[in-house]
């Protein structure tokens, strides 16, 4: 898959967890921070703003790594701006 796909895949992924973590902190500050029904079975199997949280939360750190991580290959790969694709004979 080619490196800009990728960039944006991440991103988007990101997106989506920073969202999901500001849904759960707000849904659950409106909920007043309590834990009832934090269980899918005591809450009828709806999901609580705490499950958003812990997605939110555990998407967002291997996101930024893989983006920091072709940032660094991207770096290290060789450059060829010398180069203008043409023969020049002169």
């Amino acid at each position: 898959m080619p490196g800009p796909v990728r960039l944006v895949i991440r991103l988007i992924v990101l997106a989506a967890a920073s969202s999901a973590v500001a849904y759960g902190l707000l849904a659950w500050q409106h909920q007043e921070f309590t834990l009832v029904g934090v269980w899918l079975v005591d809450n009828d199997w709806r999901l609580h703003p705490v499950h958003f949280l812990v997605v939110g939360i555990g998407l967002i750190p291997p996101t930024m790594w893989d983006i920091f991580a072709m940032e660094m290959q991207a770096a290290k790969r060789p450059t060829h701006k010398g180069r203008s694709g043409t023969a020049d004979h002169g």
